[in-house]
């Protein structure tokens, strides 16, 4: 996989902290040419490289963690990744061959555990884990490339968004529509958002900030870990006493190696999602972080290929 150059990974951290910004801000903040940043980021987009999404606030999400039939993982890959409702889809080594993440409705659990996972091909045996509560997504995850005064001239005055809410917005239909389009493409403009929902460019521009701040769309900006010099990903499962869930949690939130990390209700309590430029790294994350003297046992998956990320199929992955 091509690494991102330095303009490239200062271009993509601009984009983490704000997906929607115009490329003069992104330009004024680096100090940079406004054409070089709009051409260089432009290309970057366009070749899939990063991508700027919206993720649909839902009230429920499980991490599926599949065994498969021998010979049949990227059958199932492909099946879990091909789902709209699907976040994300690895496949990974140990007794897991596929990890996918299910956001839904509440209503919709019980025939998605019994049916529709039950007749997804190759899967042999299927471990579902809903998830209780976030402390860290992908939204959270930096690539480091930008000084403090940067990052916060980006941020502004707009307020973070959560990572631990899980909720489903009573939106209505044109407030659908107007997520959706975001879902798309996070950075679609105005003017295209107000002709594809049918509704004035200044109510698209009223809706969309709106649909932020009340955390009914999820904005992200996905680039491959690889592409910034981390290419060893791994999932950590970790099995802990309940009274050491919250502490161990808000150690893995403040940690910036940390891509996500979630609570989980099933054989392990939280799973984490690590990214690191070395297997000796990834030892001493194991080993030596501070949350590690309190967890009573781990699992380690590698991720060997990420078919789905961010609600994004990832063709490249598979290449």
């Amino acid at each position: 996989m091509d690494v991102l150059d330095e303009l490239e990974r200062r271009i993509t951290a601009a984009l983490q902290l704000n997906p929607r910004a115009s490329w003069r801000t992104v330009a004024q903040v680096l100090n940079e040419n406004e054409r070089t940043i709009a051409r260089r980021g432009s290309e970057l987009l366009a070749g899939g490289r990063i991508a700027a999404v919206g993720i649909r606030s839902r009230a429920a999400s499980l991490l599926v963690r599949t065994q498969c039939a021998p010979g049949s993982t990227p059958v199932t890959t492909e099946a879990l990744a091909a789902r709209a409702d699907t976040s994300f889809a690895y496949m990974v080594t140990g007794s897991t061959d596929v990890v996918a993440e299910i956001v839904t409705s509440r209503d919709r659990l019980a025939h998605l555990v019994s049916i529709e996972l039950a007749t997804t091909p190759g899967i042999a045996h299927a471990e579902t884990l809903p998830i209780l509560k976030y402390f860290r997504t992908i939204r959270s995850w930096r690539i480091g490339a930008l000084t403090r005064d940067e990052a916060d001239q980006l941020i502004g005055s707009r307020p973070p968004q959560a990572d631990g809410t899980l909720t489903e917005p009573n939106l209505s239909a044109q407030d659908q529509d107007i997520v959706d389009c975001l879902i798309s493409n996070a950075r679609m403009s105005y003017e295209e958002i107000s002709r594809r929902a049918g509704v004035s460019e200044t109510t698209a521009r009223r809706r969309v900030e709106w649909l932020l701040r009340s955390d009914s769309v999820h904005l992200r900006l996905l680039v491959e870990p690889a592409a910034v010099g981390l290419p060893v990903e791994a999932l950590v499962w970790l099995r802990i006493a309940p009274d050491k869930i919250d502490r161990i949690g808000e150690s893995l939130r403040r940690d910036e190696r940390v891509r996500y990390a979630a609570a989980l209700a099933g054989s392990s309590q939280i799973v984490v999602d690590v990214t690191l430029a070395t297997s000796s790294e990834l030892y001493e994350f194991v080993t030596q972080s501070e949350w590690a003297s309190g967890v009573d046992s781990f699992d380690l998956t590698m991720v060997m290929r990420a078919r789905k990320r961010g609600g994004r199929l990832n063709d490249t992955a598979l290449a």
